[in-house]
């Protein structure tokens, strides 16, 4: 079971890192036709603040599926937690995925979005603790 863990964790580690690393019109062009979409629900909310929200909530998303996928790889047979050190590299993942968008036309390195990444791994943390050991 344990591989499945791990295949389902590189999946979604190659698929975030893809995201990451589009142009920044490109994400920009994508994130503003959702928000579009999305207004109707959200009557009187500018379709901008839809936007900017659905691009800061995507950091906490991605990174708490990661850090939830991460964990379950990481557990060894005939343990339930996985090691310490596996949020450690999450938490320095924060980092590198905004470090490595200066490298991409468009994007830019955020402090704010690094923090934002990182409450993704404290809440994929804490959901997995919720659910493996049912508190």
């Amino acid at each position: 079971m344990r591989s499945h863990w791990t295949v389902a964790l590189v999946g979604w580690f190659l698929f975030m890192t893809w995201l990451s690393h589009q142009s920044g019109p490109k994400t920009a062009e994508e994130s503003r036709a959702l928000a579009r979409e999305l207004q109707p629900l959200l009557p009187g909310r500018d379709p901008e603040a839809i936007n900017c929200l659905l691009r800061k909530a995507a950091h906490v998303l991605v990174f708490a599926v990661l850090a939830i996928l991460a964990s379950g790889a990481a557990v060894a047979p005939g343990t339930s937690a996985p090691p310490a050190w596996v949020y450690g590299l999450l938490v320095v993942w924060c980092w590198g995925d905004e470090a490595t968008k200066l490298l991409v036309p468009g994007r830019h390195f955020s402090w704010l979005d690094v923090g934002l990444n990182g409450a993704g791994v404290v809440l994929g943390a804490l959901l997995r603790m919720a659910l493996w050991y049912k508190i």
